[in-house]
């Protein structure tokens, strides 16, 4: 199973979204807009090849991205 290129701010999201915060909630904890984190999460999505969130972090979980 490979490991897409995720850049550390993309892994942040992913761990955050992992632990079940929103959109919105990450956007505040990183001092960023909801969009520039919902881009985030799309791309990840992309590189993972994920349909949603759920399946984006169990994919993450299984390859080592995130604990």
């Amino acid at each position: 199973m490979s490991v897409p290129n995720i850049t550390p701010r993309e892994k942040e999201i992913i761990t955050w979204l992992s632990h079940g915060k929103s959109v919105d909630a990450i956007a505040e904890l990183l001092g960023c807009a909801s969009r520039t984190v919902e881009s985030h999460k799309h791309n990840i999505m992309d590189k993972m090849g994920a349909a949603n969130v759920t399946a984006m972090v169990a994919m993450a979980l299984r390859r080592g991205i995130v604990e």
